[in-house]
């Protein structure tokens, strides 16, 4: 199997420079069953020879990176596309976002196309002719910009599975994603993918947390690693603080382990008749309600730390889905119970909840 893939590659190329799509198609499905089938090293290898074509493709031919993302979820490694996959994918946001104002001055009052491929021929001709007006942009970065339209999902799904694995965020750098959440941001209004993708770049890797529960005066140091968002947090920080107060663990009634479950490694879907139900509200070291909506990375740095302060829940408020990406793998580690010293440091630091949420008492 690991030696075909260079000959189906190369097929692929080759359908690829003919523009013929159906042509192409088969030949991508040829090469993932060919791959699949090889298992994790022909996988890998199927990556690491798709990686250096992506940043020159657009519009239909963006599967190949949907095929690249694939490989990963069955099995191979990522690494090729950490210099690769990002900075195409933080792109086609880039050019997605000025296609509405491009069409509004080219198009003179038409509709804009639905961003299926189907559509693409009629708004990438009336895009490149608008490359003559448009001063500095040619028509091949016109015809770019007019592909994003229709190939940025491709993109936002190839990263989205990539993005899952902790080593591959540990090898983005600290620019690419903060462009990434910047991107993300310009059209997440018309894409959950890119909403996605953002939430992602924000995921937070090794980092030191600490827990104050003012009502005991006791605290607690974590380290956190892979968790989407803040609804995730809630059960798991429930999991880990909530026991035995002879043992110096927070009092009350300990999550449901199909909770836990959800929020980790099974079916992140708890439906209706069984919601995660969040034994506190969290506030931050500035006082700042933290929203179950939101991603830790909300949550301000105090003192050089993040800094969480735990309030009574206030009544229940149930959270259908245990997390938001189902093949990121989380962690939240109790490192320690600090010392009454150190709980007092901390509580001196503390500016009072502005309690707002809709469970203030």
């Amino acid at each position: 199997m690991l030696s075909e893939i260079p000959r189906l590659v190369d097929e692929l190329v080759a359908h690829m420079k003919s523009g013929s799509a159906p042509a192409y198609r088969t030949a991508l499905g040829r090469l993932a069953d060919t791959a699949q089938a090889g298992g994790p090293e022909s996988l890998t290898a199927t990556v690491e020879a798709l990686a250096p074509l992506l940043p020159g493709l657009g519009g239909d031919f963006a599967m190949t990176a949907v095929l690249a993302g694939a490989c990963v979820e069955w099995g191979a490694s990522p690494t090729a596309l950490v210099d690769v996959l990002p900075q195409r994918a933080s792109e086609a946001m880039m050019l997605n976002e000025v296609v509405p104002e491009l069409w509004a001055k080219a198009a003179r009052g038409r509709p804009l196309p639905e961003p299926v491929s189907a559509s693409s021929p009629h708004l990438v001709r009336t895009l490149t002719r608008a490359a003559r007006w448009r001063r500095g942009v040619d028509k091949g970065t016109m015809t770019r910009i007019a592909m994003s339209w229709f190939d940025m999902e491709d993109w936002l799904k190839a990263l989205i599975t990539v993005m899952a694995d902790e080593g591959f965020r540990a090898a983005v750098s600290g620019d690419v994603k903060a462009d990434l959440r910047e991107r993300a941001a310009a059209v997440a209004h018309r894409s959950q993918s890119a909403a996605w993708v953002g939430a992602l770049a924000a995921v937070l890797d090794d980092e030191p947390l600490i827990v104050i529960d003012p009502r005991t005066h006791r605290g607690y140091a974590l380290t956190m690693s892979g968790i989407g968002d803040n609804g995730q947090l809630h059960i798991l920080l429930a999991d880990r603080l909530v026991g035995d107060p002879q043992q110096g663990l927070v009092a009350g009634d300990r999550p449901a382990r199909s909770w836990v479950e959800a929020a980790t490694s099974g079916n992140p879907y708890l439906g209706p008749d069984d919601p995660a139900i969040r034994c506190f509200r969290l506030f931050d070291g500035e006082g700042t309600y933290i929203s179950p909506e939101g991603v830790p990375a909300d949550i301000k740095i105090l003192d050089g730390t993040r800094v969480l302060v735990l309030h009574p829940p206030n009544g229940n408020y149930g959270m259908g889905a245990g997390r938001v990406f189902e093949h990121m793998t989380p962690a939240l580690r109790l490192d320690r119970i600090l010392e009454p010293a150190q709980t007092r440091h901390w509580l001196s630091l503390l500016a009072p909840a502005v309690e707002n949420d809709l469970m203030a008492g």
